[in-house]
């Protein structure tokens, strides 16, 4: 319990796992340099004769392996744009390549991957009520959960009353005309949200 405490010695002190780990990792990282930095000021207290640049946190900007994160239509429209090796070398000529694209060739490919993140979180959610013991006529539902016609905004965080809906939605255009007739929903946590008319 020592190791989780920024005095060790000091009984009375609330457990911190973030110290715990601190002190017990073989290395720390932050997700970018900014998030170095600010791991780096925070751990500070536990290297206290540290000057806080050697701090031991660094960073590792995420990346991504483009051939298998994307999507077979991404890849389609983005190769048809840019060629099959457009993420070697200079990302800069890929601004105009893709620029170049139709708004209709837009508007198809966001279509099939909304129908297909629909596709996912129908199966997703087929699976989770046969796993909590719903009928398989509720289970059979799950294909009609969710339209990928309709505008769906979704919430990692809860939408509290006070704070979600009013702050949020209000400021997106149009959003009270579409969600009156049922072409717009919020979601939180993937329940559908109140709404915001």
């Amino acid at each position: 319990m020592a190791l989780g405490r920024e005095h060790p010695d000091d009984g009375d002190e609330s457990f911190n796992m973030a110290f715990l780990a601190a002190r017990t990792c073989g290395m720390i990282n932050g997700v970018s340099r900014l998030h170095g930095e600010v791991s780096r000021r925070i751990f500070q207290r536990l290297y206290p004769r540290w000057p806080e640049r050697e701090v031991p946190v660094g960073h590792i900007t995420n990346g991504v392996h483009v051939p298998s994160w994307d999507s077979p239509w991404a890849d389609e429209i983005w190769t048809a744009a840019s060629g099959k090796e457009r993420w070697r070398g200079s990302l800069g000529l890929l601004t105009g390549a893709i620029q170049e694209l139709s708004d209709e060739a837009l508007w198809t490919f966001c279509g099939e991957e909304r129908h297909d993140l629909v596709r996912y979180a129908r199966r997703r959610i087929a699976r989770q009520m046969g796993q909590r013991g719903a009928s398989s006529e509720a289970v059979a539902q799950a294909e009609n959960f969710l339209d990928p016609n309709t505008l769906t905004l979704g919430f990692a965080g809860a939408l509290q009353n006070t704070s979600g809906p009013t702050c949020c939605l209000p400021i997106l255009t149009g959003w009270r005309a579409c969600s009156t007739t049922g072409r717009a929903r919020a979601t939180d946590r993937g329940r559908q949200g109140p709404s915001p008319g």
